[in-house]
């Protein structure tokens, strides 16, 4: 099951809408417009960098998102987001470190789309109603964690495998992938 049906399933309530809220105030909303500013009307972001500190297999092959943005960048602005110190794709509005949590989903929710691994930002696209490309790896099951709006690209072979430490599958399946899946499904959204 999704984990939103799975935490309300503890509380009895039956048939869950798959759908996060978030609220920003005022100083987020500042935050988000003045960066707004430095951007084309029409941009996607792009987050490339898996959180490493909970399991190491979520990961999609950072060159393979250097093709990805090659790609998609001919046709729309590629914004990224990130922590301070990530590693930076090249062709990019570079927003890595200038953006909490909050303010990069206010960012996100002015983007025709997010395109990314599965993660956090995935869950603040679906609250401020962007669609997302989603890479899926073998970690854990897209039941658990996609929602119906996105297009999610289920990359495994294997699992769940839930490893916290690397998983050779999840590494070969990333490794194996295509990455013209994304950047067709990238466009295929942003055309429909």
């Amino acid at each position: 099951k999704h984990i939103i049906q799975t935490i309300c399933d503890f509380y009895e309530i039956e048939n869950p809408d798959l759908k996060c809220e978030i609220y920003f105030d005022e100083a987020e909303e500042k935050s988000a417009k003045d960066i707004l500013k430095e951007l084309e009307k029409d941009f996607i972001v792009i987050e490339p960098n898996s959180k490493k500190n909970y399991t190491p297999n979520r990961e999609y092959p950072f060159e393979k998102w250097q093709k990805v943005v090659d790609d998609l960048s001919k046709s729309i602005q590629v914004v990224q987001l990130g922590t301070s110190g990530s590693k930076v794709l090249e062709k990019v509005v570079d927003l890595t470190g200038r953006t909490n949590f909050r303010t990069a989903s206010c960012v996100i929710r002015s983007a025709k789309c997010l395109v990314t691994c599965e993660g956090g930002l995935v869950h603040s696209a679906n609250a401020v109603e962007t669609k997302s490309v989603v890479v899926i790896t073998g970690y854990q099951s897209p039941k658990m964690v996609a929602y119906p709006e996105n297009i999610n690209i289920d990359i495994s072979s294997h699992g769940p495998c839930g490893l916290k430490v690397k998983c050779k599958d999840c590494e070969s399946d990333a490794a194996s992938h295509d990455y013209k899946e994304i950047v067709k499904a990238t466009e295929r959204l942003l055309n429909s």
